[in-house]
């Protein structure tokens, strides 16, 4: 596993996606020369585990809804209580796929992402009156186009207020500077995206939806090797702000 191989110091184990991986013949080599980025993910991963698993500690009967999961298997690293619900949510083609390669639970299922309406999926969750609910994003906001976005925030906001249930929400977001060029990321040309949505600051996500509030923010690039800190130190000294930073918000409502 490359994390493990790579970047011992961070203690990242996960061995599903050494099984899933080489199910699919995928080769990490491939994004291995990406130093920063590889460790950055390994990083952002271990905060959503945190974030995650600090939820479930304090809500052990809750919702976690986790969109563009792609292959990920959170709920096998951190163990989920029976009595916690975990929905999966992917474009068609990935829940195929995740179906062919990842066992089945009782307390887990997945929710397919209609390309034609991309939120439609929020209306498919058991949304319960007091039942705090944790949507997790991994990966997904940059890849948004920005009114999608600011409509993905506001929607879960909206909806969690009509049904009175308490939501939080784990993100990680890209600046103004990183979207604008991402694509001189070695990892993100070999796949051919490209970045979309860029908040400037943690604080911007909370003033999308009235009521959403910031929990706490880690601006992890600061973690991922002297060039990616010195880049990220440079960024800051320059405009205050983090250029790459998770994002922890929390509503509750009135």
């Amino acid at each position: 596993m490359i994390a493990q191989d790579r970047h011992p110091d961070l203690q990242f184990r996960d061995s599903e996606a050494s099984r899933i991986g080489a199910a699919l013949g995928f080769d990490p080599a491939r994004f291995a020369g990406d130093t920063g980025s590889m460790r950055g993910s390994v990083i952002r991963a271990q905060w959503f585990d945190r974030i995650t698993e600090t939820f479930i500690t304090s809500h052990p009967s809750g919702l976690c809804v986790s969109i563009g999961s792609g292959l990920d298997d959170r709920p096998a690293r951190i163990r989920l209580p029976a009595t916690l619900d975990w929905i999966d949510a992917d474009f068609a083609n990935v829940v195929r796929l995740r179906d062919t390669l990842i066992a089945r639970r009782a307390n887990v299922r997945t929710l397919t992402v209609m390309e034609t309406e991309p939120l439609a999926w929020m209306d498919g969750i058991n949304w319960v009156p007091e039942r705090p609910v944790l949507v997790l994003a991994e990966g997904v906001s940059m890849y948004l186009a920005p009114a999608l976005g600011e409509d993905l925030v506001r929607g879960l906001v909206e909806r969690a207020g009509r049904n009175r249930a308490s939501i939080e929400l784990a993100a990680d977001f890209a600046s103004p500077v990183m979207v604008r060029h991402s694509r001189r990321n070695p990892s993100i040309a070999k796949t051919r995206a490209s970045f979309l949505w860029a908040v400037a600051r943690p604080e911007a996500v909370g003033e999308i939806a009235p009521g959403l509030a910031l929990v706490e923010a880690d601006d992890i690039t600061r973690r991922c090797g002297a060039v990616a800190w010195t880049m990220a130190t440079v960024h800051r000294l320059l405009t205050g702000r983090p250029v790459y930073f998770c994002g922890h918000y929390r509503y509750r409502p009135s």
